[in-house]
């Protein structure tokens, strides 16, 4: 890396901001006795009594960390695929002509984008999809790696009752090619709404969750998913995914102020033409029989969680999948409680 002079800033224009940060590690707990405070309170359980959530541990390092014990440096981003933050034009993000983002201004968070296969490296090691970018550390090439070690250690006190320990971690992560995408409603919109598109990926040899007693010692068994696979896509250029705070816009209700996240039907998002009474694009028909065959076979649109093995106290029960998923429809609705 060259350092940039002021006048050399001034012409870059257009290029978006990209982000990478060499050895990196991260880590917050709440401890009283030093006077750190970290918990997440405001939560009530089905009884009505409050619910305390004490994190006891936050960590994100570098491979090798052992569960945040021995947190290692690793570099977030790649300087020739970094994250990145920038504003793109709908015009160019779709072969199509009429989709929800035509002519607007689309703002884009995206992690390393992937490559084409056999360009870049294993997302999980030993793995088929070899179109990540971020590698695994080696230190006689004197590669620090960009695969993280996470976790997420915490007691959990619900109401009266015995507070559980709850702890998950996550083993050389990578989130290659995920991305969030937002961009605003046309003047002339029904629904004048921010609207949406989620990709997050996220690949690991080893996903591990257990639970344990206020000591930490009376675990019970651990649950282990091993090369564990998800990409998850929620809304499209068709089917966005609608964000709104209730009260505003396009609905008003009595209740002000609460978070909606709302996907439509592919049919009240489309409305298009009905489909002939063969059910075939043989007629009338043919425009909205071809819009739908598209729509329902575009893999871009589907969703997929895989886990190569897993474990539950160490037992093996095989491999377990979820392939080709399609969000049809999602409403949720944060809810206050006052």
């Amino acid at each position: 890396m060259e350092p940039m002079s002021d006048k050399e800033m001034s012409d870059v224009n257009g290029q978006g901001v990209g982000m990478v940060m060499e050895d990196f590690r991260f880590a917050h707990q709440h401890d009283a006795d030093a006077g750190k405070t970290f918990k997440l309170s405001g939560i009530t359980n089905e009884a009505g009594e409050d619910v305390e959530v004490l994190v006891d541990n936050l960590y994100i390092g570098g491979a090798g960390s052992e569960f945040g014990n021995n947190l290692q440096t690793f570099n977030l981003g790649r300087l020739t695929n970094p994250f990145s933050m920038g504003l793109l034009d709908g015009d160019t993000l779709s072969a199509n002509d009429d989709v929800d983002f035509n002519g607007k201004a689309v703002f884009e968070l995206a992690a390393p984008s992937k490559v084409a296969q056999g360009d870049g490296v294993a997302c999980i090691p030993g793995g088929s999809d070899t179109g990540c970018v971020s590698r695994a550390p080696d230190s006689d090439a004197s590669i620090r790696g960009e695969r993280m070690d996470l976790g997420f250690a915490s007691t959990v006190q619900s109401g009266t009752s015995d507070p559980q320990k709850i702890n998950i971690h996550a083993e050389s992560a990578v989130v290659d090619g995920s991305y969030i995408r937002l961009w605003g409603s046309a003047p002339g919109d029904a629904r004048q709404q921010l609207r949406g598109q989620i990709q997050s990926n996220f690949y690991t040899p080893r996903l591990s969750i257990n639970a344990c007693d206020q000591t930490g010692s009376g675990c019970g068994a651990s649950i282990a998913f091993n090369d564990f696979m998800m990409e998850l896509a929620i809304g499209n250029e068709y089917q966005p995914l609608f964000l709104s705070v209730l009260g505003t816009g396009h609905e008003v209700v009595e209740e002000q102020g609460n978070l909606r996240l709302e996907l439509r039907t592919i049919t009240d998002a489309r409305s298009p033409d009905p489909i002939n009474d063969s059910g075939t694009g043989s007629s009338d028909g043919d425009e909205t029989y071809q819009f739908y065959e598209d729509y329902y076979t575009n893999s871009d649109y589907r969703s997929d969680i895989r886990s190569g093995d897993v474990e539950i106290g160490g037992e093996s029960l095989g491999s377990a999948r979820m392939e080709g998923m399609l969000f049809q429809k999602l409403e949720t609705t944060t809810r206050s409680l006052d």
